[in-house]
């Protein structure tokens, strides 16, 4: 019986061993693929009528005002969204449509398709997030990363559809935009 107790003792210690090794390499591997999201800073609206209004991430107004562009109770020209990180996206409307989206890092300014443009309606810009790799301090560092934002004057099962822009290399290159489709449920498609 004492063979078998000291059997027993050095196999445990060593099955004790695996999984321990075998644990750090699975939540290592999670971690490392883990992505950095950032909201802004803050944001900067220039209105049709030269209004210029700048907000804090935080600040209450900022849903409200949102809304209102949205539902189209005011016209934008331009919104300049900074980032903790030094990224600034920029949109620009001629009142109506979204003519331009960049964002910019330095002296580094990159865009997405001319035609992705002309089906982007009504940006909830108190949803626009910028993630990419953890593993770097900025996204123009990263060797991807992505612009997501609500979008429309439409809800689906109370949810806006959801827009994601992703840049690879600094070049873009896909959009989706995801519905939700049920109470539990968001369908994914190309843009």
């Amino acid at each position: 019986m004492t063979k078998y107790k000291n059997f027993l003792k050095k196999n445990m210690r060593d099955l004790k061993l695996f999984f321990v090794i075998f644990l750090l390499f699975t939540f290592g591997s999670i971690y490392a693929h883990k992505d950095r999201g950032e909201y802004p800073d803050s944001i900067k609206f220039i209105f049709i009528d030269k209004e210029v209004l700048i907000l804090s991430y935080d600040d209450a107004r900022l849903e409200k005002v949102c809304d209102e562009i949205v539902f189209g109770k005011r016209k934008l020209t331009e919104a300049h969204v900074t980032y903790k990180t030094g990224e600034v996206i920029t949109a620009k409307f001629n009142g109506e449509d979204c003519t331009s989206l960049s964002i910019l890092y330095k002296d580094k300014r990159v865009f997405p398709d001319q035609n992705i443009l002309k089906k982007i309606k009504e940006i909830h810009f108190s949803t626009l997030t910028l993630s990419w790799s953890s593993n770097y301090d900025r996204a123009f560092f990263s060797s991807y990363f992505t612009i997501s934002f609500d979008m429309g004057a439409e809800r689906f099962y109370d949810e806006f559809p959801n827009v994601q822009l992703f840049f690879e290399k600094q070049v873009f290159s896909k959009a989706e935009v995801w519905k939700q489709i049920s109470k539990n449920g968001k369908q994914g498609s190309k843009m």
